[in-house]
Protein backbone atom coordinates (compact mmCIF):
# COMPACT_ATOMS: atom_id res chain seq x y z
CA UNK A 1 0.00 0.00 0.00
CA UNK A 2 1.05 3.64 -0.45
CA UNK A 3 1.14 5.63 2.79
CA UNK A 4 2.67 8.72 4.34
CA UNK A 5 5.63 7.58 6.42
CA UNK A 6 7.71 9.63 8.85
CA UNK A 7 11.30 8.56 9.44
CA UNK A 8 14.26 10.85 10.05
CA UNK A 9 17.80 10.38 11.32
CA UNK A 10 19.93 12.81 13.35
CA UNK A 11 21.82 14.39 10.43
CA UNK A 12 18.75 15.06 8.31
CA UNK A 13 16.88 16.28 11.40
CA UNK A 14 19.58 18.90 12.06
CA UNK A 15 19.75 19.94 8.39
CA UNK A 16 15.99 20.27 8.14
CA UNK A 17 15.79 22.17 11.43
CA UNK A 18 18.40 24.66 10.29
CA UNK A 19 16.74 25.15 6.91
CA UNK A 20 13.38 25.58 8.65
CA UNK A 21 14.54 28.84 10.22
CA UNK A 22 14.81 30.25 6.69
CA UNK A 23 11.86 28.58 4.98
CA UNK A 24 9.23 26.53 6.84
CA UNK A 25 8.31 24.94 3.50
CA UNK A 26 11.33 22.66 3.99
CA UNK A 27 9.22 20.50 6.34
CA UNK A 28 7.08 19.42 3.40
CA UNK A 29 10.00 19.09 0.98
CA UNK A 30 12.09 16.07 0.01
CA UNK A 31 14.55 16.99 2.76
CA UNK A 32 11.96 16.35 5.47
CA UNK A 33 11.29 13.03 7.15
CA UNK A 34 7.78 12.77 5.66
CA UNK A 35 7.25 11.08 2.32
CA UNK A 36 4.98 8.76 0.37
CA UNK A 37 6.25 5.19 0.43
CA UNK A 38 5.14 1.72 -0.52
CA UNK A 39 4.83 -0.30 2.69
CA UNK A 40 3.28 -3.67 3.59
CA UNK A 41 -0.31 -3.80 4.81
CA UNK A 42 0.01 -4.26 8.60
CA UNK A 43 -0.65 -7.74 9.98
CA UNK A 44 -3.04 -8.52 12.84
CA UNK A 45 -0.90 -8.84 16.01
CA UNK A 46 -3.36 -11.27 17.66
CA UNK A 47 -6.85 -12.77 17.19
CA UNK A 48 -8.45 -9.85 19.11
CA UNK A 49 -7.35 -7.29 16.52
CA UNK A 50 -9.02 -5.96 13.36
CA UNK A 51 -7.74 -4.51 10.12
CA UNK A 52 -9.38 -1.22 9.14
CA UNK A 53 -9.72 0.58 5.84
CA UNK A 54 -9.34 4.33 6.34
CA UNK A 55 -12.15 6.61 5.19
CA UNK A 56 -10.61 9.86 6.49
CA UNK A 57 -7.39 10.51 8.39
CA UNK A 58 -7.21 13.82 10.24
CA UNK A 59 -4.08 15.93 10.69
CA UNK A 60 -3.56 16.57 14.40
CA UNK A 61 -1.56 19.46 15.84
CA UNK A 62 0.67 16.91 17.59
CA UNK A 63 1.47 15.28 14.24
CA UNK A 64 2.16 18.67 12.70
CA UNK A 65 4.48 19.67 15.57
CA UNK A 66 6.53 16.49 15.09
CA UNK A 67 6.76 16.85 11.30
CA UNK A 68 7.73 20.53 11.52
CA UNK A 69 10.26 19.64 14.24
CA UNK A 70 8.86 21.92 16.93
CA UNK A 71 9.53 19.19 19.48
CA UNK A 72 12.97 18.98 21.09
CA UNK A 73 14.78 15.76 20.06
CA UNK A 74 15.22 14.89 23.76
CA UNK A 75 11.45 15.03 24.43
CA UNK A 76 10.19 12.15 26.57
CA UNK A 77 7.69 11.42 23.78
CA UNK A 78 10.57 9.90 21.81
CA UNK A 79 10.69 7.04 24.34
CA UNK A 80 7.08 6.10 23.56
CA UNK A 81 7.19 6.19 19.77
CA UNK A 82 8.77 4.08 17.07
CA UNK A 83 10.06 4.94 13.59
CA UNK A 84 9.48 4.48 10.73
CA UNK A 85 5.80 5.15 11.34
CA UNK A 86 2.79 5.50 9.09
CA UNK A 87 1.41 8.67 10.70
CA UNK A 88 -2.19 9.46 11.65
CA UNK A 89 -4.28 8.70 14.73
CA UNK A 90 -7.41 10.78 14.01
CA UNK A 91 -9.65 8.57 11.95
CA UNK A 92 -12.95 7.25 10.73
CA UNK A 93 -12.69 3.82 9.13
CA UNK A 94 -14.47 0.59 8.20
CA UNK A 95 -13.59 -2.83 9.52
CA UNK A 96 -11.96 -4.73 6.66
CA UNK A 97 -11.05 -7.94 8.50
CA UNK A 98 -11.82 -9.14 12.03
CA UNK A 99 -9.62 -11.60 13.91
CA UNK A 100 -11.20 -14.90 15.01
CA UNK A 101 -11.57 -13.76 18.65
CA UNK A 102 -13.34 -10.47 17.78
CA UNK A 103 -16.96 -10.63 18.94
CA UNK A 104 -18.50 -7.14 18.76
CA UNK A 105 -17.48 -5.98 15.26
CA UNK A 106 -17.69 -7.38 11.76
CA UNK A 107 -16.43 -6.35 8.32
CA UNK A 108 -18.22 -3.26 7.04
CA UNK A 109 -18.80 -1.67 10.45
CA UNK A 110 -17.99 2.05 10.49
CA UNK A 111 -15.90 2.98 13.52
CA UNK A 112 -13.69 5.57 15.13
CA UNK A 113 -10.63 4.10 16.83
CA UNK A 114 -9.35 5.34 20.19
CA UNK A 115 -5.63 5.49 19.35
CA UNK A 116 -4.01 4.78 22.73
CA UNK A 117 -2.14 1.46 22.92
CA UNK A 118 -2.77 0.82 26.62
CA UNK A 119 -2.77 -2.39 28.68
CA UNK A 120 -5.62 -4.29 27.01
CA UNK A 121 -4.48 -3.73 23.40
CA UNK A 122 -0.94 -4.60 24.47
CA UNK A 123 -2.02 -7.86 26.12
CA UNK A 124 -0.88 -6.82 29.61
CA UNK A 125 -2.72 -8.40 32.55
CA UNK A 126 -3.59 -7.41 35.15
CA UNK A 127 -4.06 -3.90 33.81
CA UNK A 128 -2.30 -0.98 35.49
CA UNK A 129 -4.16 1.32 37.96
CA UNK A 130 -4.62 4.06 35.32
CA UNK A 131 -6.24 1.67 32.83
CA UNK A 132 -8.38 0.18 35.59
CA UNK A 133 -9.68 3.71 36.27
CA UNK A 134 -10.40 4.26 32.56
CA UNK A 135 -7.54 6.76 32.08
CA UNK A 136 -5.89 4.96 29.18
CA UNK A 137 -3.62 7.85 28.14
CA UNK A 138 -1.86 7.48 31.52
CA UNK A 139 -1.08 3.77 31.04
CA UNK A 140 2.16 2.49 32.59
CA UNK A 141 2.87 -0.13 29.93
CA UNK A 142 3.53 1.66 26.64
CA UNK A 143 6.93 -0.06 26.49
CA UNK A 144 6.02 -3.48 27.88
CA UNK A 145 4.02 -6.55 26.89
CA UNK A 146 4.32 -8.65 23.73
CA UNK A 147 4.07 -5.68 21.35
CA UNK A 148 6.86 -3.26 20.35
CA UNK A 149 7.01 0.10 22.19
CA UNK A 150 4.34 2.57 21.15
CA UNK A 151 2.06 5.12 22.76
CA UNK A 152 -0.56 5.34 20.06
CA UNK A 153 -1.63 4.33 16.59
CA UNK A 154 0.22 6.45 14.03
CA UNK A 155 3.45 6.76 16.04
CA UNK A 156 4.80 3.23 16.15
CA UNK A 157 6.31 0.75 13.75
CA UNK A 158 3.60 -1.93 13.67
CA UNK A 159 -0.04 -0.70 13.58
CA UNK A 160 0.11 1.70 10.66
CA UNK A 161 -1.92 4.89 10.83
CA UNK A 162 -4.76 6.79 9.19
CA UNK A 163 -2.42 8.53 6.76
CA UNK A 164 -2.37 5.17 5.01
CA UNK A 165 -5.24 3.16 3.49
CA UNK A 166 -5.05 0.39 6.13
CA UNK A 167 -4.17 0.19 9.81
CA UNK A 168 -4.86 -2.27 12.64
CA UNK A 169 -6.38 -1.88 16.10
CA UNK A 170 -7.50 -3.98 19.05
CA UNK A 171 -11.25 -4.63 19.39
CA UNK A 172 -11.30 -2.68 22.68
CA UNK A 173 -10.21 0.49 20.86
CA UNK A 174 -13.18 0.54 18.46
CA UNK A 175 -16.29 2.71 18.82
CA UNK A 176 -19.17 2.24 16.40
CA UNK A 177 -20.12 5.55 14.74
CA UNK A 178 -23.80 6.54 15.08
CA UNK A 179 -25.65 6.36 11.76
CA UNK A 180 -26.68 10.00 11.97
CA UNK A 181 -23.03 11.13 12.01
CA UNK A 182 -21.41 11.69 8.61
CA UNK A 183 -17.77 10.86 7.90
CA UNK A 184 -16.79 14.54 7.93
CA UNK A 185 -18.16 14.81 11.47
CA UNK A 186 -16.93 11.43 12.72
CA UNK A 187 -13.27 12.24 11.91
CA UNK A 188 -13.53 15.16 14.36
CA UNK A 189 -14.34 12.82 17.26
CA UNK A 190 -10.86 12.39 18.67
CA UNK A 191 -9.64 16.02 18.73
CA UNK A 192 -12.97 17.30 20.05
CA UNK A 193 -13.07 14.54 22.64
CA UNK A 194 -9.67 15.70 23.88
CA UNK A 195 -11.10 19.18 24.39
CA UNK A 196 -14.22 17.78 26.05
CA UNK A 197 -12.08 15.68 28.41
CA UNK A 198 -10.17 18.80 29.46
CA UNK A 199 -13.43 20.57 30.32
CA UNK A 200 -14.99 17.57 32.09
CA UNK A 201 -11.83 16.98 34.13
CA UNK A 202 -11.09 20.61 34.97
CA UNK A 203 -14.30 22.58 34.54
CA UNK A 204 -14.24 26.19 35.81
CA UNK A 205 -16.21 27.32 38.82
CA UNK A 206 -19.59 29.00 38.31
CA UNK A 207 -19.22 32.61 37.24
CA UNK A 208 -15.53 32.27 36.41
CA UNK A 209 -13.77 34.43 33.84
CA UNK A 210 -12.13 31.99 31.44
CA UNK A 211 -9.49 32.56 28.75
CA UNK A 212 -8.87 30.18 25.85
CA UNK A 213 -5.40 30.51 24.32
CA UNK A 214 -5.44 29.12 20.79
CA UNK A 215 -8.35 29.14 18.35
CA UNK A 216 -7.63 26.00 16.37
CA UNK A 217 -9.94 23.00 16.55
CA UNK A 218 -8.99 22.13 20.14
CA UNK A 219 -9.58 25.70 21.33
CA UNK A 220 -12.89 25.71 19.49
CA UNK A 221 -13.65 22.36 21.11
CA UNK A 222 -13.06 23.77 24.59
CA UNK A 223 -15.45 26.65 23.86
CA UNK A 224 -18.05 24.27 22.41
CA UNK A 225 -17.73 21.86 25.35
CA UNK A 226 -18.21 24.63 27.91
CA UNK A 227 -21.38 25.67 26.12
CA UNK A 228 -22.68 22.12 25.59
CA UNK A 229 -22.24 21.29 29.27
CA UNK A 230 -23.95 24.57 30.33
CA UNK A 231 -20.92 25.78 32.27
CA UNK A 232 -21.69 29.21 33.73
CA UNK A 233 -18.66 31.31 32.81
CA UNK A 234 -17.60 34.35 30.80
CA UNK A 235 -15.45 33.29 27.87
CA UNK A 236 -12.63 35.21 26.20
CA UNK A 237 -10.49 33.75 23.41
CA UNK A 238 -7.19 34.80 21.85
CA UNK A 239 -7.31 34.44 18.05
CA UNK A 240 -4.96 35.02 15.11
CA UNK A 241 -7.31 36.06 12.30
CA UNK A 242 -10.91 37.19 11.69
CA UNK A 243 -12.14 33.74 10.66
CA UNK A 244 -11.17 32.33 14.03
CA UNK A 245 -12.81 35.24 15.83
CA UNK A 246 -16.07 34.64 13.97
CA UNK A 247 -15.98 30.90 14.68
CA UNK A 248 -15.32 31.46 18.39
CA UNK A 249 -18.22 33.91 18.65
CA UNK A 250 -20.53 31.34 17.07
CA UNK A 251 -19.43 28.91 19.78
CA UNK A 252 -20.51 31.27 22.55
CA UNK A 253 -17.29 33.18 23.25
CA UNK A 254 -18.30 36.64 24.46
CA UNK A 255 -15.04 38.41 23.64
CA UNK A 256 -12.15 37.73 21.27
CA UNK A 257 -8.71 39.34 21.28
CA UNK A 258 -6.82 39.23 18.00
CA UNK A 259 -3.07 39.00 18.47
CA UNK A 260 -0.50 38.63 15.67
CA UNK A 261 2.75 36.68 15.87
CA UNK A 262 4.70 39.90 15.29
CA UNK A 263 3.15 41.66 18.30
CA UNK A 264 5.57 42.40 21.11
CA UNK A 265 5.01 40.90 24.54
CA UNK A 266 4.20 44.37 25.87
CA UNK A 267 1.47 44.81 23.23
CA UNK A 268 0.03 41.35 23.83
CA UNK A 269 0.00 41.68 27.59
CA UNK A 270 -1.41 45.19 27.41
CA UNK A 271 -4.41 44.09 25.38
CA UNK A 272 -5.09 41.11 27.68
CA UNK A 273 -4.79 43.35 30.73
CA UNK A 274 -7.27 45.89 29.36
CA UNK A 275 -9.73 43.10 28.66
CA UNK A 276 -9.62 41.55 32.14
CA UNK A 277 -8.93 44.67 34.19
CA UNK A 278 -5.37 43.66 35.04
CA UNK A 279 -2.11 45.56 35.06
CA UNK A 280 1.19 45.03 33.23
CA UNK A 281 4.51 45.79 34.91
CA UNK A 282 7.59 45.94 32.61
CA UNK A 283 10.62 43.96 33.77
CA UNK A 284 14.00 43.49 32.11
CA UNK A 285 14.86 42.38 28.56
CA UNK A 286 11.38 43.10 27.20
CA UNK A 287 9.52 40.82 29.59
CA UNK A 288 6.42 41.74 31.55
CA UNK A 289 4.84 40.85 34.86
CA UNK A 290 1.06 40.62 35.03
CA UNK A 291 -1.14 41.59 37.97
CA UNK A 292 -4.74 40.33 38.12
CA UNK A 293 -6.08 38.11 35.38
CA UNK A 294 -8.49 35.31 34.57
CA UNK A 295 -9.84 32.74 37.00
CA UNK A 296 -8.95 29.93 34.59
CA UNK A 297 -6.88 29.66 31.41
CA UNK A 298 -7.00 26.79 28.89
CA UNK A 299 -3.73 26.68 26.93
CA UNK A 300 -4.67 24.99 23.66
CA UNK A 301 -1.40 25.90 21.89
CA UNK A 302 1.19 23.95 23.83
CA UNK A 303 4.39 25.96 23.32
CA UNK A 304 6.78 27.17 26.01
CA UNK A 305 5.71 30.73 25.25
CA UNK A 306 2.00 29.94 25.49
CA UNK A 307 2.47 28.15 28.81
CA UNK A 308 4.43 31.12 30.20
CA UNK A 309 1.69 33.45 28.95
CA UNK A 310 -1.09 31.29 30.35
CA UNK A 311 0.44 31.34 33.82
CA UNK A 312 0.83 35.13 33.71
CA UNK A 313 -2.70 35.69 32.38
CA UNK A 314 -4.18 33.73 35.32
CA UNK A 315 -4.97 35.65 38.50
CA UNK A 316 -3.29 34.80 41.80
CA UNK A 317 -4.70 31.47 42.96
CA UNK A 318 -6.08 30.77 39.48
CA UNK A 319 -6.05 27.60 37.38
CA UNK A 320 -4.12 26.85 34.17
CA UNK A 321 -5.13 23.78 32.14
CA UNK A 322 -2.50 22.62 29.66
CA UNK A 323 -4.40 21.03 26.76
CA UNK A 324 -1.82 21.43 23.98
CA UNK A 325 1.09 19.00 23.65
CA UNK A 326 4.00 20.71 25.38
CA UNK A 327 7.73 20.53 24.69
CA UNK A 328 11.20 21.20 26.08
CA UNK A 329 12.16 24.88 26.25
CA UNK A 330 12.35 27.97 28.42
CA UNK A 331 9.24 28.58 30.53
CA UNK A 332 8.87 31.37 33.08
CA UNK A 333 7.66 29.37 36.08
CA UNK A 334 7.82 32.29 38.53
CA UNK A 335 4.02 32.87 38.36
CA UNK A 336 3.39 29.26 39.34
CA UNK A 337 5.08 29.88 42.69
CA UNK A 338 4.52 33.61 43.12
CA UNK A 339 0.76 33.46 42.43
CA UNK A 340 0.15 30.00 43.92
CA UNK A 341 -1.41 28.76 40.69
CA UNK A 342 -2.86 25.36 40.07
CA UNK A 343 -1.30 23.97 36.87
CA UNK A 344 -2.85 20.75 35.51
CA UNK A 345 -2.58 18.78 32.30
CA UNK A 346 -5.34 17.22 30.21
CA UNK A 347 -4.23 14.32 28.03
CA UNK A 348 -6.42 12.49 25.55
CA UNK A 349 -9.73 10.94 26.53
CA UNK A 350 -10.99 8.65 29.30
CA UNK A 351 -13.98 7.01 30.92
CA UNK A 352 -15.95 10.01 32.19
CA UNK A 353 -18.71 10.48 34.76
CA UNK A 354 -21.67 11.89 32.83
CA UNK A 355 -25.12 12.26 34.38
CA UNK A 356 -24.52 9.36 36.73
CA UNK A 357 -23.12 7.09 34.01
CA UNK A 358 -19.58 6.02 33.17
CA UNK A 359 -19.04 6.70 29.47
CA UNK A 360 -16.06 7.00 27.17
CA UNK A 361 -15.42 10.60 26.11
CA UNK A 362 -16.31 9.67 22.52
CA UNK A 363 -19.73 8.47 23.70
CA UNK A 364 -20.31 11.65 25.71
CA UNK A 365 -19.42 13.73 22.65
CA UNK A 366 -21.84 11.81 20.45
CA UNK A 367 -24.58 12.07 23.08
CA UNK A 368 -24.17 15.86 23.09
CA UNK A 369 -24.40 15.84 19.29
CA UNK A 370 -27.62 13.78 19.43
CA UNK A 371 -29.10 16.32 21.85
CA UNK A 372 -28.07 19.11 19.47
CA UNK A 373 -25.85 20.61 22.16
CA UNK A 374 -22.86 20.27 19.79
CA UNK A 375 -22.78 20.90 16.05
CA UNK A 376 -19.83 19.39 14.19
CA UNK A 377 -20.91 20.42 10.71
CA UNK A 378 -18.50 22.57 8.72
CA UNK A 379 -15.47 22.07 10.98
CA UNK A 380 -13.75 19.76 8.47
CA UNK A 381 -12.87 22.47 6.00
CA UNK A 382 -10.40 20.71 3.68
CA UNK A 383 -9.99 17.20 2.23
CA UNK A 384 -6.92 16.17 0.24
CA UNK A 385 -5.98 12.88 -1.41
CA UNK A 386 -2.88 11.51 0.27
CA UNK A 387 -0.80 12.27 -2.84
CA UNK A 388 -1.41 16.00 -2.24
CA UNK A 389 -0.04 15.96 1.29
CA UNK A 390 2.17 19.00 0.61
CA UNK A 391 -0.92 21.06 -0.26
CA UNK A 392 -2.61 19.84 2.92
CA UNK A 393 0.33 20.90 5.10
CA UNK A 394 0.55 24.24 3.27
CA UNK A 395 -3.13 24.93 4.05
CA UNK A 396 -2.43 24.35 7.73
CA UNK A 397 0.71 26.49 7.75
CA UNK A 398 -1.27 29.55 6.63
CA UNK A 399 -4.75 29.18 8.13
CA UNK A 400 -5.48 32.88 7.81
CA UNK A 401 -5.29 32.63 4.03
CA UNK A 402 -6.67 29.11 3.55
CA UNK A 403 -9.41 29.26 6.19
CA UNK A 404 -8.41 25.78 7.36
CA UNK A 405 -9.87 24.51 10.63
CA UNK A 406 -9.50 20.75 10.26
CA UNK A 407 -7.76 19.09 7.33
CA UNK A 408 -8.03 15.38 6.53
CA UNK A 409 -6.62 12.91 4.01
CA UNK A 410 -8.77 10.72 1.79
CA UNK A 411 -7.80 7.32 0.42
CA UNK A 412 -10.46 6.81 -2.23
Amino acid sequence: MTALVYDIGPLRWMACKAAGWITPAVFRSRLSGLRLRRVPVPALPSPEWVRLRTILGGICGTDLAAITQRNHPASILQAFAGLPAVVGHENVARVEEAGPAVRRYKPGDRVVVEPILSCVPRGVAPVCPACSAGRFALCEHFRTGPLPPGYMIGWNSFTGGSWGPYFVAHESQLHRVPDELGDDEAVLTDPLASALHAVMSHGPAAGARVLILGAGLVGMGVAAALGALDVDCRLTAVVRHPGQAEAMRRLGVQETIRLARRDSQADRYGRIARCVGGAVVPTRFGHQAFIGGFDQVFDCIGTCQSLSDAMKYARAGGVVVEVGTTQIGTVDTAPLWFDELKLVGANGRAIEEFEGRRMHTYEVLWELVRRKRLDLKGLLTHRFPIERYRDALAALSDRGRSGAVKVAFTHE
